[in-house]
């Protein structure tokens, strides 16, 4: 049984390959893409890897099963953009694909509220620079740009459901995709709600949705992001994009894994928003246990914070836990000081922090430089 969890080194965003089937036969499910560089720094490479290990012929693409865009944010779907535009562009020139994209689930910006006056505040967002400074508004953009780049390669969006990626209120939605079972944790349809109602009040400010589409605070409203339990032969891993912790409590609870006081434990965490301690709490660390938690961050903006680390080695205790990151030991030593002080300074603190832990409980794994990513094998067979 083939079961891994694969996160690529995505700079500061998320791009995770979950392989399942067999050896023999394994299909993959894409999680993200990471910022634009990922796509030809690890994402590209991955699939190059990937095909030449499963013999393809020349001509044949890498079947990808399905594809999830958590939320819209620049640091998850420009890597999948790029993705998309390439298979777009081998189709236009007749030439044979990386890979091919079975189905994706997408809540892109406008679909998601539905709202008549949406057409109005997107052209006051197509107004707007479109650049990594400021990732809010290039995603709404490019979430647009995916779901039409989806429909015109003919990718089933969002097949499982009616419009939207979200659970009820009161319950979760399960999916069973090939042998691997996903659960729908968040969002739910009051978060979206709640959201739809922060955009209607900016329009109606006279903001043009310009706020309402990029939240430009430290702590991001990330109420659209797809959560994701996915299980297997009784593994189980949680995938939290950019959620709150709050949101992903409550999505556990919906889903019957987690009572008013209960735990719940998984075999691997992928921590929120890059460890961001805007997104994790002491309460969900306490509640949501693992065996090995994820951390896909470059030191920009923070993260991981220092204050989640140790509000994890604090939810842990004496118990035995792993912490693999997507950056590699001493990468602060990588980072040019006088370009980026602050990711600097962050990485240096991290790495000071974490050579600081003085029990043999909590295991470190940096990426290594040589290597494209951190993987996480739960079957009892290893992806190629």
């Amino acid at each position: 049984m083939l079961f891994t969890i694969e996160a690529l080194d995505a700079s500061e965003g998320d791009c995770l390959i979950l392989h399942h089937g067999t050896a023999a036969h394994p299909a993959f499910v894409l999680i993200d893409g990471g910022p634009a560089r990922t796509y030809n720094r690890s994402l590209l490479p991955r699939l190059r890897q990937l095909r030449a290990a499963l013999g393809l012929a020349p001509r044949e693409p890498l079947p990808l099963g399905l594809v999830v865009l958590t939320h819209v944010d620049d640091d998850h779907i420009a890597g999948l953009l790029k993705l998309f535009e390439a298979i777009s562009d081998a189709r236009d020139e007749k030439q044979p694909a990386i890979t091919r994209v079975a189905e994706l689930w997408h809540n892109s910006f406008d679909d998601a509220l539905g709202n008549d006056q949406i057409a109005a505040a997107v052209a006051v967002l197509e107004k707007l620079p479109l650049d990594d400074s400021d990732g809010a508004v290039a995603g709404t953009r490019q979430g647009r740009a995916l779901r039409d780049l989806a429909r015109r390669l003919e990718v089933r969006v969002n097949a499982p459901f009616r419009g939207l990626v979200a659970r009820p209120d009161d319950a979760a939605i399960v999916v069973d995709h090939e042998d691997v079972r996903l659960t729908v944790l968040g969002p739910s349809r009051s978060e979206l709600d709640a959201y739809q109602a922060r955009w209607d009040e900016d329009l109606s400010s006279g903001k043009g949705g310009e706020v309402a589409a990029a939240d430009r605070d430290d702590s991001p409203f990330n109420l659209a992001s797809i959560v994701l339990l996915v299980e297997r032969a009784g593994r189980r891993v949680l995938l939290t994009g950019d959620g709150l912790a709050d949101h992903i409590l409550a999505g556990l609870t919906a889903a019957g894994h987690l009572g008013e006081r209960g735990r719940f434990h998984v075999d691997v965490f992928k921590l929120p928003h890059h460890g961001s301690c805007c997104n994790v709490t002491p309460e969900l660390l306490r509640r949501v246990t693992a065996d090995t938690y994820i951390i896909s961050a470059n030191g920009k903006h923070g993260n991981p914070d220092v204050a989640s680390l140790d509000m994890l080695a604090e939810a842990r205790g004496d118990a035995a836990y792993t912490v693999m990151l997507t950056f590699p030991e001493a990468a602060y030593e990588d980072v040019d000081a006088e370009r980026e002080p602050e990711r600097r300074a962050a990485l240096e603190a991290i790495h000071d922090r974490l050579a600081s832990y003085p029990g043999a409980n909590a295991r470190i794994v940096y990426r290594r430089r040589d290597e494209l990513g951190v993987r996480v094998e739960l079957g009892d067979e290893a992806a190629p």
